[in-house]
């Protein structure tokens, strides 16, 4: 995943910036750094020197809707009102779709003040339906075969699925799922979508996969496709997953945390963001509930802890995004993770969310809310953190951890779950499997990848019969599995 923060003013995430070379041995500035001298520009109230430097983004990125909207922001605070409109016309045209920071934003002032801005206001929803539609039409390129649509109304989002019919309105169940988890603890403030625009959701197949990754990411993810789950670009609504598991679920808490974040005018830190959209990766039902549950990512934690070498939170609250993501990352995820479900478990997790949002100009880190809602200091804090995760379970990661199994050889399969690669003995008659059949869901329970068939057969033991859910081809078929000992 690649998650790269833009300025607070816009509030968009993932602007991939790429360094853009002359012949000569002198490199022209990159992207982001125009803009990051354009936004000082306008701190200092340089708007000419701002504007110059935002029409220069724009000659490196002319795709890109940042620069034009920023040109904006310049132009209306020299009170061109007029090049203001053009200029946030070519950013909306181009896939600028929040109209809540276009009312908010000082540096517009100027502009709402022209017949343009109650215009936009009065169309917006047609503007909306527009994008949607365009939005959808790019987005279907990434399936070459039989596509599945399924249009939420309810959640704004249009998925595209290449999986079959059975998959993919398991998929659209599971992601109602998340957004029920996700608004009633966490963002119970996005009462209304009404002018938030639409998502894409796109779950294309191997091929359709590589073609976005090679986009977004470059042609040096080409030879390791299999290392990128996925990602949600929020500058274009539109977020791409290779599997049905575990990182559709983490990017499409991203969309609900975003949608949270432009109502609040906030970009949180980057342990909060990847921290709550990790808590869903991994989670059980308890009460028709979703609850998420200690997974491999917590042993990470346990076996860091163990070993004296976990990072403070205080350090862990304070790393930027690009920092977050290029050293050592999954241990990030990790840690981040592990304290979201601290705070699940003692009850405070959507207490922590609200005070964070409430304190958060005073201290976007986070570390206040922590000592705020948990009434103690910091170090009180990583003490009780330190001991809970000592007494936190270890999750099975692999088959030698498991007390029981289907005596079975499998591997990860293409998304939507674990691939039947060897049977030995009586099993394929002790279990209704083929070679090459994939096992979806045990009992009910998503088995999208080795980790989470793995975490789940550890509730088990040798002798208790499970039902397993599984197809070949699109034929999806149950049946009774007695459980071995290892």
């Amino acid at each position: 995943m690649k998650h790269i923060m833009c300025h607070p003013r816009l509030l968009i995430v993932l602007l991939l910036c790429f360094c853009v070379s002359c012949s000569f041995a002198i490199a022209e500035p990159k992207p982001s750094e125009l803009e990051s001298a354009g936004i000082a520009a306008m701190g200092e109230q340089e708007y000419q020197e701002a504007e110059s430097l935002f029409r220069q983004l724009i000659e490196l990125r002319p795709d890109s809707f940042v620069g034009h909207y920023n040109l904006a922001s310049a132009l209306s605070m020299q009170g061109d009102g007029q090049g203001a409109v053009d200029a946030l016309s070519k950013s909306i045209t181009l896939g600028f779709t929040d109209i809540r920071q276009i009312t908010r934003d000082p540096d517009l002032a100027t502009l709402r003040q022209m017949p343009f801005y109650t215009e936009l206001v009065t169309n917006w929803q047609a503007l909306l339906e527009a994008r949607r539609s365009n939005d959808l039409d790019s987005i279907k390129g990434l399936i070459r075969k039989k596509i599945e649509l399924r249009t939420d109304e309810e959640l704004k989002i249009e998925l595209v699925s290449a999986h079959d019919q059975i998959a993919t309105d398991q998929a659209q169940d599971e992601l109602f799922l998340i957004a029920q988890w996700g608004n009633g603890v966490l963002f119970s403030g996005v009462d209304s979508l009404e002018d938030q625009p639409w998502v894409m959701v796109a779950l294309p197949d191997r091929a359709g996969f590589a073609k976005w990754a090679i986009t977004v990411f470059g042609p040096s993810v080409r030879g390791n496709i299999s290392s990128v789950g996925g990602a949600y670009e929020h500058q274009k609504r539109r977020l791409v997953a290779q599997d049905l598991g575990a990182t559709l679920r983490h990017e499409f808490v991203h969309v609900l945390h975003w949608r949270d974040m432009n109502r609040l005018g906030q970009a949180h830190a980057p342990w909060i963001q990847e921290g709550l959209a990790s808590l869903a990766e991994d989670y059980d039902i308890v009460g028709g509930e979703l609850v998420p549950v200690a997974s491999w990512r917590t042993n990470i934690i346990k076996r860091t802890n163990d070993r004296h070498r976990m990072p403070s939170i205080e350090a862990l609250a304070n790393t930027p995004m690009n920092a977050f993501t290029a050293k050592r990352p999954l241990a990030k995820y990790a840690h981040a993770r592990t304290i979201m479900l601290y705070l699940l478990d003692q009850r405070k997790l959507s207490a922590f969310y609200q005070t964070y949002t409430q304190q958060y100009r005073a201290d976007p880190t986070g570390i206040s809310a922590l000592e705020t809602v948990l009434g103690k200091e910091l170090d009180d804090i990583e003490q009780d953190f330190q001991a809970w995760i000592d007494a936190l379970e270890t999750v099975p990661e692999t088959g030698s951890d498991l007390k029981a199994t289907l005596g079975i050889e499998i591997e990860n399969g293409t998304g939507d779950g674990v691939v039947v690669r060897g049977l030995p003995g009586d099993a394929r008659s002790r279990t209704g499997l083929r070679l090459g059949s994939v096992i979806t869901a045990i009992d009910g329970k998503p088995t999208r990848d080795l980790f989470e068939l793995i975490r789940i057969l550890g509730k088990y033991q040798p002798g208790q019969t499970v039902t397993l859910h599984h197809r070949r081809g699109t034929v999806h078929e149950t049946s009774r599995v007695k459980l071995l000992a290892r």
